[in-house]
C-alpha cells in the first residue's frame, strides 16, 4: 500500500514539475521503446519475468516469500534498473552524435537546433532515471525483508 502511495506521490510530484502544458514534450514513443526492448529481453534471456513480477507483489503486500525467491526478485529488479541506465546512456550518446553530425555548421542558426535536438536527446536518461525512482523502493524493500530473515535466522543459532 505505501508503494502505491510513493508512485502516485511521485506522478503527481512530476506533473506538477512538468506542467500539463508541457507534458507531450516528455513523450516520445520510440525513446521508451529503446529502453523498455532491452530490459524485456534482458528479462526474457535470464528467466526473470516472474521473480520481477514477483518484486512488485511483494512491494504491495504483505505476502511471505522464501528468502531464495526474495533474492532472485532482488537480482531481477536491479538487472532492469542497471539495464534501464546503461541503455538510457546508450540511447543519450547516439542521439546527441546524431544531433551534431546532421547540423549544417556554416548556418548561425545551428546552435538553436543544437539546443531543441539536445533537449529531445536527454529524454532517454529521464526515462532510464524514472524507471530506477520507481524501482529503488521495491529494491530496497526486498533488502530489507532479506536483512531481518538474516537476522532472525541469526538469532535461532545460539
Amino acid at each position: 500500500m505505501l508503494y502505491m502511495v510513493y508512485v502516485v506521490s511521485i506522478v503527481l510530484y512530476l506533473i506538477r514539475g512538468i506542467s500539463w502544458d508541457r507534458i507531450t514534450n516528455f513523450m516520445d514513443l520510440i525513446t521508451f521503446g529503446f529502453l523498455l526492448f532491452p530490459c524485456m529481453l534482458m528479462l526474457f534471456c535470464t528467466g526473470s519475468f516472474t521473480a520481477f513480477g514477483r518484486a512488485f507483489v511483494f512491494a504491495v503486500s504483505k505476502k511471505e516469500y522464501s528468502k531464495s525467491q526474495c533474492q532472485e526478485s532482488v537480482q531481477a529488479v536491479r538487472m532492469v534498473m542497471y539495464t534501464a541506465s546503461v541503455f538510457g546512456g546508450i540511447c543519450f550518446l547516439i542521439s546527441f552524435i546524431n544531433s551534431i553530425r546532421s547540423l549544417d555548421w556554416s548556418a548561425l542558426d545551428s546552435i538553436g537546433w543544437m539546443l531543441l535536438d539536445g533537449s529531445v536527446a536527454v529524454l532517454p536518461l529521464f526515462y532510464a532515471l524514472l524507471a530506477c525512482a520507481v524501482l529503488l523502493p521495491v529494491s530496497f524493500r526486498l533488502k530489507k525483508y532479506l536483512l531481518s530473515e538474516k537476522g532472525n535466522a541469526g538469532r535461532g543459532d545460539f
